[in-house]
């Protein structure tokens, strides 16, 4: 009975103090806050005593607390359903004060580095130790890190019992309470700005909207518990003593850790951030850090089996460690992100592994992502491109970048991807925006709007209400994505990769896709109310464009690519330029290189057309059989027996690993050069160019 008292956020009395806080003062909502968690803290004192009491009365009253908070989780298993069935599991309230006391308990150990040694990891493979609560089997089964991980190699037998039950049941405490509670207080979120918002759209005030009011209500009640000043310290020590030992154990104890004690740090940290980051100030989190990049690592990337969870990871390196100059929220306190170890440089830069591994862990995480949701991988890219770009403009990481250069297989399936996300972003965003125009200008004629029955003008408005929220997430990506390939193409060593037979005709297509797209018939012509406010930015995507294309606009392999593609337009080119021009959107320098493409593309015109000319009675055997054309480094598919370019089934195996001809299994390692073939193919090249100077 004394876990239940607190303040339940579905206590009517206790919601009714934030009644009505829409029109209310900030100080009123502070002065209810206040006297509602003085009033918590007094309950959570009291309660924190008499465990301490129990706890220290013997054995025998220890183990039975133990036990009771053992129980206490197998019966609230379900508290972590993503639907939970409040009727199986115990009020909200009492799971919060179970892991106030258990994180008090762990207070001793928690900050003194001698006690915390004797946290013993194997307690969560060891059933005689947990009694069910990390149970690895049955419905109830929790997941670990890794698919298979190995047994303990000998019986579980720590130094101290107390020490790892006590710290494990917290942390399983915190994933059947804190989480779920944190969960609901996002949802309680989105759903008052729901309200708020369609109050607005109907003319109404939102801040008097009732609806918009009850979910405030019950958002702010629910605040008084989670973000409670000296609980948030708790869980944020808990966490990063959590991180310190996912740090410091072998790699075979690390696959036997629960999946969920990463995720739930990376929700508690990154909620926080966001909730309360003024709680943050001076909370130690470096060890939060060093675990994400050394689950992010190449070392690592195959045990994080979850792509939801590296995706967080991701997300938990732009919300609290990027520099506020470096992304659009500055709430985090510098000391979250800053490394006092290194007189306050941030941990981006003064972490070894970082410096060493995070550049490609993070191109690796960009392509991963394409596997979480539609939505979600945009914001995912998005933050990853501003970590990306924060770390190319500083020296520590330069030598990484290097060396992504020198791994061509993995940045082509970076690069494709990008290509491939860039080439759908341009096109539905373009699309969606010539849609909110015509709804725009529909809902401007008054009259016209009036005469269309309600329930048309609702479907209407909830559509136009998808696809601006669409739009300001695809173009906020697609923003980022022009931006990175700009300055990744500054670097010579990576520009050389993107001109490589098997990725240089999907560059100049794409770029000329999206060039077709912002300066064609119906690009920069597009005119939508506020544009600002759907991330379209038409001239500074131009400018990128535009900058990408005189980056490579001095190669002749780029422009000889040019020549062949059939998106290349010299009149789109010509109206780009003088665009670019008229609005100074160019350095002089990139200017000049891209006013000089067309005649470049010119001359490698007649080169393709004289190649062109010489292969047009090829022997059928020399050609590509998908494309038709000439081959340049034919090789042998073992899987059909099949000769292709190599640059034409390395483009195909990018996006689809199988024969094209049969369907069967192919991996790009597997295709077999063909010197024979090529020789013959050289000779009678030679023959044919022979012929054409007699």
């Amino acid at each position: 009975r004394a876990m239940r008292m607190g303040v339940p956020a579905d206590d009517a009395a206790v919601v009714g103090t934030f009644a009505n806080m829409g029109t209310r003062s900030k100080k009123d909502s502070d002065h209810a806050t206040g006297g509602l968690r003085s009033q918590l803290g007094v309950y959570q004192v009291a309660l924190n005593g008499l465990i301490k009491a129990l706890i220290t009365a013997g054995p025998g009253p220890r183990g039975r607390v133990m036990d009771w908070y053992r129980d206490a989780f197998l019966v609230n298993v379900g508290a972590s359903a993503m639907r939970v069935d409040r009727s199986k599991v115990s009020k909200q309230t009492t799971l919060l004060n179970i892991t106030a006391t258990l994180l008090k308990l762990c207070e001793p150990f928690l900050t003194n580095e001698k006690k915390g040694a004797l946290i013993d990891p194997d307690f969560v493979s060891a059933p005689e130790a947990h009694g069910g609560t990390y149970t690895a089997e049955g419905d109830d089964a929790v997941t670990r890190l890794a698919e298979n991980p190995p047994p303990l190699s000998a019986p579980y037998s720590p130094k101290n019992s107390f020490i790892p039950q006590c710290f494990f049941f917290a942390a399983r405490s915190i994933h059947l309470s804190i989480i779920p509670a944190l969960d609901m207080h996002k949802q309680l979120q989105r759903h008052s700005s729901r309200m708020y918002h369609r109050a607005e759209e109907r003319g109404d005030s939102g801040r008097t909207d009732p609806e918009f009011n009850q979910f405030l209500a019950r958002t702010l009640t629910l605040e008084v518990t989670i973000f409670a000043p000296e609980f948030v310290t708790d869980y944020m020590t808990f966490c990063n003593t959590t991180s310190g030992l996912l740090l410091r154990i072998s790699d075979d104890q690390l696959a036997r850790m629960p999946e969920h004690f990463i995720n739930d740090i990376c929700d508690c940290v990154t909620m926080v951030s966001y909730g309360m980051p003024d709680s943050m100030r001076g909370a130690d989190v470096g060890d939060v850090f060093k675990m994400v990049v050394k689950l992010l690592s190449p070392a690592q990337a195959k045990l994080v089996r979850n792509y939801n969870l590296r995706a967080k990871l991701g997300d938990v390196l732009h919300d609290l460690y990027l520099p506020p100059k470096s992304r659009r929220r500055d709430a985090v306190p510098s000391s979250v992100y800053s490394d006092p170890t290194t007189g306050g440089q941030p941990y981006l830069l003064s972490d070894k592994l970082a410096q060493e591994t995070l550049a490609p862990s993070l191109l690796l995480l960009y392509g991963e992502v394409e596997h979480t949701g539609y939505y979600e991988k945009m914001t995912h890219r998005y933050k990853i491109s501003e970590l990306l770009r924060f770390l190319w403009e500083s020296s520590e990481h330069r030598s990484a970048f290097s060396k992504i250069s020198q791994d061509k297989d993995s940045f082509i399936k970076f690069a494709n991807g990008l290509m491939n996300e860039t080439n759908h972003q341009i096109a539905e965003a373009m699309e969606k925006l010539m849609e909110i125009r015509r709804v725009q200008v529909q809902m401007a004629n008054t009259q016209e709007w009036a005469s269309i029955p309600e329930d048309q003008r609702e479907t209407i408005e909830e559509r136009h209400s998808e696809n601006e929220d669409n739009v300001k997430n695809t173009l906020q990506t697609l923003n980022k994505t022009l931006e990175m390939l700009g300055w990744l193409n500054t670097d010579d060593d990576i520009r050389r990769l993107f001109l490589l037979d098997e990725m240089v005709s999907r560059l100049v297509n794409m770029l000329f896709y999206v060039l077709q797209k912002l300066v064609g018939a119906k690009g920069l012509e597009l005119k939508v109310d506020n544009p600002e406010t759907y991330n379209f930015k038409p001239k500074d995507m131009l400018r990128d464009l535009c900058t990408i294309f005189a980056n490579f606009a001095q190669s002749p392999e780029f422009c000889t690519e040019c020549a062949r593609s059939g998106y290349y337009d010299a009149e789109l080119v010509l109206k780009a330029a003088k665009t670019c021009r008229k609005f100074n959107l160019l350095t002089p320098e990139n200017m000049k290189s891209f006013e000089a493409l067309s005649v470049s593309v010119e001359a490698a015109s007649k080169e393709v057309e004289d190649l062109d000319e010489l292969t047009a009675d090829a022997p059928e055997e020399f050609l590509d059989p998908l494309l038709m054309t000439f081959m340049k480094d034919p090789v042998l598919l073992p899987t059909s027996d099949k000769y292709m370019d190599r640059s034409t089934i390395t483009q195909h195996l990018l996006n689809d690993p199988t024969d094209p001809f049969n369907r069967k299994d192919l991996t790009i390692d597997m295709i077999q050069p063909a010197p024979e073939l090529k020789e013959r193919m050289d000779a009678w090249l030679d023959e044919k160019r022979k012929a054409a100077k007699k």
